[in-house]
C-alpha cells in the first residue's frame, strides 16, 4: 500500500473519522488537495463500505474558469462512478450583506451548502481537505492575530461532523502521490495571488520559513498545533469544572428576569477571582461563546472583561456579537446591547398626557369622564414590570378623570401592574410620560418623606445603563408611577381625594 494511503488510513481509524455504513459528504473543488481526498475515499471504501457523495460550489468569482472546474469535477466523478452535486453559492452578495472578505464570505457559503444538502440526505460526516501545510497557514495567521491557545492549535482533525483526513500530509507528498496515480487536478489562480492574507503567508512567508530557517518549519509548526490542542483540551477540562462554580444563566430574581428578551449570562466574582489566571481568561471567554455564540475572541476583550471585574458596580463595556457587559453587585452581566433612547418628537418628554387648570398656558382641564388616549413611539424605551417583554416601538397610555366615589374603592386597591388609580387633586403642573431628570423624587410614606429616583432604581437592583429606559409619569420632578413598579405615596386615592385619574398604559394600538 502507498505510504500516504496507509498514513490517511491510520489518520481516519484513530480519530474514529468514518464507521460502517456512514454517510459522507466530499467536498471537491477540483483542485490537488480535494482530487487527492476523494481517491483516498474512494480507495478507503474497499476497506470499508460507507455511502459517498460529492459536492463542489461554484462561487462564481472566476467566470468560464470557475465554470470549467464544475465540469472537471463533475466528469471526474462519472468516470468513478460517484454521485455529484454542484452548487452555486452568491459570494458578492454575502460580502455586501455582511461586510466580509471575498474569502471569509466563501468559505461561509461553503459551509452553508455543505450543511444543507447534508442536512437533507442525512448526512454523518463532511469530509474537506485541508492538509498539513494549511495547518501551518492557520497557526501562523492565528498568531499575528493575537489568538489565544484555542486558536495557536490551528485545525481540529474532527470538528462536530466535519473531518479532514489529509490534515497530517503535506502539500508535496499529495501532489507527488496524485502525479504517481496519473491523476491530475485545476489550479485555482486565485490561490497564486497575493491579494489574500492567506495566500500571502502561503506563497511568501512559509516558503522564506523553509528556505532560510529550517526545510521541516511547515511540519514543526504543524506538530506544535497538535500538542497545544492537547494543552487546550485539558484546559477545557478544567474550565468546564470552574464554569459549574463560577458562571450561570439567566437573571438573579424576577424583576431583572424583565430586563432583557434573552437570558443574561452571568459570571459570580466571589468564585472567579479564586481561580487560577489562565482558567479565569478561559471562563471570560466561556461566557462571552455563551452568550454571543462567538468562538473567535480577541485577547483585547478578554483584558476589558478582567478589568471590569475590578471596577465599580454599574460600570460597562460593548463586546463582539451585540453584547454588553455590566458590572453589578457581586457579578457580570452579559447581555444584549441594546439601542440607546430615542425621544418622541426629538426631546426629553414623549408626550403630554393630561393636565391641571393653567390659564397661562391656556391648557383646559380634562373633563368628568373624558377619556384621552395618546399614542406613543418609543423605540429603545423598555416597561419594567415583565408583561411587555422588553423593548417596544409603540405604546400607548389612557387616562380617565372620575369622581371618586366609594364604588371605586375596590378597582383603586387591587394591584394593576399596567393600570393606576391617581389622585387628581395633587397635581400641580402637565403630565408627561418620560425618561428620568436629574432631581426626580418619589414619595415614599404617608408622611412626605422623598427618595431621589436614582436612590430607588439602585435599591431595585437595576442596572445602571437600564435606568435611563424606564418609562415613568412625571408633574414636574415629582414622579407620579414607575411604570410596571410603583407609585409615590403622594399619588395615591386616600378618603380626601375629590378626582381619580385612571391611567393606563398598553403595548401597541390597545386604546
Amino acid at each position: 500500500m502507498d505510504d500516504l494511503l496507509r498514513s490517511v488510513f491510520h489518520t481516519i481509524e484513530e480519530y474514529h473519522m468514518i464507521g460502517p455504513g456512514m454517510r459522507v459528504i466530499a467536498g471537491v473543488s477540483g483542485g490537488a488537495d480535494s482530487v487527492c481526498l476523494l481517491h483516498v475515499l474512494r480507495q478507503y471504501r474497499r476497506e470499508l463500505p460507507f455511502d459517498l457523495l460529492v459536492v463542489h460550489v461554484e462561487h462564481g468569482l472566476r467566470g468560464q474558469e470557475s465554470l470549467d472546474d464544475a465540469a472537471f469535477v463533475q466528469k471526474l466523478c462519472a468516470g468513478w462512478e460517484i454521485p455529484c452535486r454542484v452548487e452555486t453559492a452568491n459570494v458578492h452578495r454575502r460580502v455586501e450583506e455582511e461586510s466580509l472578505t471575498v474569502e471569509e464570505a466563501a468559505r461561509m457559503e461553503r459551509y452553508r451548502i455543505f450543511e444543507e444538502i447534508g442536512s437533507k440526505w442525512n448526512a454523518d460526516r463532511i469530509a474537506v481537505a485541508h492538509n498539513r501545510n494549511d495547518q501551518a497557514e492557520t497557526v501562523l495567521w492565528n498568531l499575528t492575530r493575537g489568538s489565544g491557545l484555542n486558536g495557536l492549535g490551528g485545525i481540529r482533525p474532527v470538528q462536530g461532523n466535519r473531518i479532514r483526513p489529509l490534515l497530517f500530509t503535506a502539500r508535496t507528498d499529495i501532489e507527488a502521490y496524485l502525479k504517481k496515480a496519473g491523476l491530475i487536478w485545476r489550479t485555482d489562480r486565485t490561490n497564486l495571488e497575493g491579494d489574500y492574507t492567506r495566500n500571502r503567508i502561503r506563497l511568501s512567508l512559509l516558503p522564506q520559513m523553509e528556505e532560510q530557517l529550517n526545510p521541516q518549519a511547515s511540519r514543526h509548526i504543524a506538530e506544535a498545533a497538535d500538542k497545544l490542542r492537547d494543552v487546550q483540551e485539558y484546559i477545557d477540562r478544567m474550565t468546564d469544572e470552574a464554569a459549574a462554580r463560577c458562571i450561570v444563566t439567566g437573571c438573579e430574581n424576577t424583576k431583572q428576569r424583565a430586563l432583557a428578551e434573552k437570558p443574561s449570562v452571568v459570571i459570580r466574582l466571589e468564585a472567579y477571582k479564586k481561580e487560577e489566571g489562565l482558567i479565569r481568561q478561559e471562563l471570560l471567554k466561556r461566557a462571552i461563546e455563551m452568550k454571543s455564540g462567538l468562538k473567535d475572541i480577541g485577547a483585547v476583550h478578554i483584558r476589558m472583561l478582567e478589568e471590569l471585574a475590578d471596577m465599580d458596580c454599574g460600570k460597562r463595556c460593548d463586546l463582539p456579537g451585540g453584547i454588553l457587559a455590566v458590572r453589578e453587585n457581586g457579578i457580570l452581566r452579559l447581555r444584549e446591547r441594546e439601542p440607546e433612547p430615542v425621544c418622541f418628537g426629538g426631546g426629553p418628554d414623549y408626550a403630554r398626557i393630561t393636565s391641571r387648570i393653567d390659564e397661562n398656558a391656556g391648557n383646559e382641564k380634562t373633563s368628568v369622564g373624558e377619556r384621552m388616549a395618546v399614542g406613543l413611539l418609543v423605540p429603545g424605551c423598555t416597561a419594567f414590570g415583565g408583561d411587555f417583554g422588553g423593548t417596544s416601538d409603540r405604546m400607548s397610555m389612557t387616562t380617565e378623570l372620575m369622581p371618586n366615589v366609594p364604588e371605586l374603592k375596590k378597582y383603586f386597591l387591587e394591584e394593576k401592574k399596567y393600570t393606576k388609580w391617581i389622585s387628581y387633586d395633587t397635581i400641580k403642573n402637565n403630565l408627561l410620560l418620560r425618561t428620568r431628570r436629574p432631581g426626580d423624587y418619589l414619595v415614599i410614606n404617608a408622611q412626605g418623606g422623598t427618595k431621589k429616583l436614582k436612590d430607588y432604581l439602585i435599591d431595585q437592583k437595576i442596572p445602571r445603563d437600564m435606568r435611563d429606559r424606564i418609562l415613568l409619569l412625571a408633574d414636574g420632578s415629582h414622579i407620579l408611577w414607575v411604570i410596571g413598579w410603583r407609585i409615590s405615596e403622594a399619588a395615591k386615592v386616600t378618603d380626601e381625594t375629590q378626582m381619580v385619574l385612571k391611567v393606563s398604559v398598553v403595548q401597541g394600538d390597545k386604546r
